[in-house]
């Protein structure tokens, strides 16, 4: 025989008599007794928690939805509106100098509320909205 063999038996034999030293209905009438009079501990504040998380995400999914929804990007592929920016930008010094000295004219050719000798200073306030309307195009 082996010394497994051995083992084997020996284990066996040991917990024969462990059984039957062991009173299983006694043993269960202990347990329930300790457990009724004293309750395992409950984590109910991981529980608490775990529900602030859960309402914290989805009110943050929630906001990023709608914000998502009430802000709209343009689209990459649209056409961008025209600036006068953009025409200024290729021009020289000296050509900027001449655009300058020369608005009043350039404005007074576009809209007919204004003259050759009319300055927009002297504008008022329905008149100025006219021109920068008429400007808008």
């Amino acid at each position: 025989m082996t010394d497994d063999m051995k083992l084997v038996i020996l284990a066996k034999r040991l917990g024969a008599a462990a059984a039957e030293r062991l009173d299983v209905g006694a043993t269960a009438r202990t347990v329930v007794a300790e457990l009724r009079r004293q309750p395992a501990p409950r984590r109910r504040w991981i529980e608490v928690h775990w529900m602030r998380v859960a309402a914290a995400v989805v009110v943050l999914l929630g906001g990023g939805l709608i914000v998502r929804q009430t802000v709209t990007v343009p689209d990459v592929n649209e056409h961008p509106n025209h600036l006068v920016a953009d025409d200024l930008g290729d021009l020289s010094t000296d050509q900027l100098k001449d655009v300058l000295d020369r608005f009043d004219e350039i404005v007074g050719s576009t809209t007919p509320l204004l003259d050759s000798s009319s300055d927009l200073r002297e504008l008022n306030d329905e008149q100025l909205r006219n021109v920068l309307r008429s400007l808008e195009g």
